[in-house]
């Protein structure tokens, strides 16, 4: 794991901090990785790349991160696998792809898997920096600092139907306090002040089931 900022020195300096917003870039190559680091040296966050898929993965379960952008290889099974996973565990986190070009196929596969957006790599920088500027933008204000535990997911399906606490409590054999702790988490990882709040937040981060 290694942190961008200190391979962009004289584009910004790496001992400012540089807001509250993450950006993870995962699977870095030589033709991709100097636009990147041009395009993401011109946003307010920090940015830590990521050698492989999987310390990635644990570290974007561990929670903070505002956006990933990942390189997709071919063949592009372990990207997609990459995303799938990321949008099992954090759903509300952007992704942007960046694809071999002219393959419509490895674009249309990630779209379909979640993908914010595709890019055909080597990216040109201000194009990647409009589209990193749109998925931050276009991210929920107050993102949960971790994501939603397995348990807290349930829950929150079971408050989205409508139940109360005490039929939560009942459907998932837990107690009535149990729960009330586990929407009172719910409702402050997902920055909402009140049930309309949450069904719109929850809504924004992909977490309302079909």
């Amino acid at each position: 794991m290694i942190d961008l900022k200190e391979r962009i020195r004289g584009r910004a300096d790496p001992g400012v901090d540089h807001g509250g917003s993450r950006i993870f870039y995962a699977n870095g190559d030589l033709k991709s990785t100097d636009v990147v680091q041009d395009a993401l040296s011109r946003v307010d966050a920090s940015v830590t790349c990521f050698a492989n898929c999987g310390e990635c993965l644990a570290s974007i379960r561990h929670g903070g991160c505002r956006l990933l952008v990942t390189n997709v290889p071919e063949p592009a099974d372990e990207g997609i696998e990459l995303l799938t996973r990321v949008k099992s565990a954090a759903p509300w986190v952007p992704v942007i792809m960046l694809v071999e070009p002219g393959r419509i196929d490895t674009a249309v596969r990630a779209m379909k898997a979640g993908a914010t957006d595709c890019i055909e790599r080597p990216p040109q920088a201000d194009h990647l920096l409009s589209a990193v500027r749109g998925a931050l933008h276009n991210s929920i204000d107050g993102l949960p600092a971790k994501p939603l535990t397995d348990v807290e997911q349930s829950v929150l399906q079971l408050i989205l139907e409508g139940m109360t606490n005490g039929q939560i409590a009942t459907a998932l054999h837990r107690s009535r306090r149990t729960v009330e702790v586990h929407r009172a988490d719910i409702m402050r990882k997902l920055g909402a002040r009140h049930i309309v709040d949450l069904v719109r937040n929850a809504a924004l981060a992909g977490l309302v089931r079909a």
